[in-house]
């Protein structure tokens, strides 16, 4: 065997090797076990009371009532290596605009059992809006970041009618477009158990959508929020020029979240 043949049989099975690796393991390429156990947010929080939150009968985050009747209901779905617990200061936005707001958890994700799939958790947030439709009337908002913007998208397909507004942070326009330009040598479109498709998702979707970019996102390029946002009629795009993918919530102000809650109608 001449050396030329060998360095091109070695090639092809490095790659063959590495096409499985990304079939095989992308669920955990996706949905990382968060870094720490979580830490359970349950009681009274100054103007607000957290408890965990049950969709049939199954623990699947957690719900964040105010003092006061709320107005209506927030779903808030969080991205990859995170956990509901994380998502009380976003959730402290709603909160603190009178609506209770529900944080979506994963399956095992944070405090919450069975298997940590990208199926699995979009299963799960299908079944928490459901869940959350069947349990109070009134207008329903979803808001979700990153992965969660894309679990929200989905969710929203079959229940157009049933949301009243939504807000997607640092989001893909499908989970297919991000991978294929990552992964440029590898047919990644074939390869997804799901293309994740937002654009597809939101198609017969009518209410108010609010798409949140962050300009120096380095992890799904803005170029994917503003593809987002140009393909949907009504659409609202807010810039963020200096934050990245992780320190978003730090570039939002007082300003940034009355303009989302007004474009959502949910001011």
């Amino acid at each position: 065997m001449s050396l030329i043949t060998f360095c091109i049989r070695f090639a092809l099975a490095a790659y063959v090797v590495a096409l499985l690796a990304l079939y095989f393991m992308q669920d955990r390429m996706l949905l990382p076990a968060s870094a720490e156990v979580a830490r359970s947010l349950t009681g009274h929080h100054a103007a607000y009371d957290v408890e965990p939150w049950k969709a049939n009968g199954e623990y699947a985050g957690y719900l964040v009532t105010p003092a006061a009747t709320p107005r209506g209901t927030f779903m808030v779905f969080h991205g990859n290596a995170e956990t509901a617990e994380n998502k009380l200061p976003l959730a402290e936005i709603f909160v603190h605009d009178g609506y209770r707001v529900v944080v979506v958890e994963y399956p095992g994700q944070g405090n919450r059992q069975g298997k940590r799939t990208m199926l699995a958790a979009l299963a799960a947030s299908r079944e928490a809006l459901g869940a959350a439709r069947a349990q109070w009337t009134g207008q329903l908002y979803l808001v979700g970041e990153s992965l969660g913007a894309g679990m929200a998208a989905q969710a929203i397909e079959g229940n157009e009618n049933n949301v009243a507004g939504v807000t997607l942070i640092t989001p893909w326009d499908s989970l297919a477009s991000v991978a294929s330009t990552k992964y440029p040598i590898f047919p990644v479109r074939w390869m997804l158990h799901d293309p994740f498709d937002s654009i597809a998702a939101l198609a017969r979707y009518n209410g108010p959508l609010v798409v949140v970019g962050a300009q120096q996102d380095m992890l799904i390029p803005i170029v994917h929020a503003q593809r987002l946002a140009g393909t949907h009629a009504g659409a609202h795009l807010m810039l963020l020029p200096d934050a990245n993918h992780e320190d978003w919530f730090g570039a939002m102000n007082d300003t940034h979240w009355h303009q989302v809650l007004r474009w959502m109608q949910a001011d």
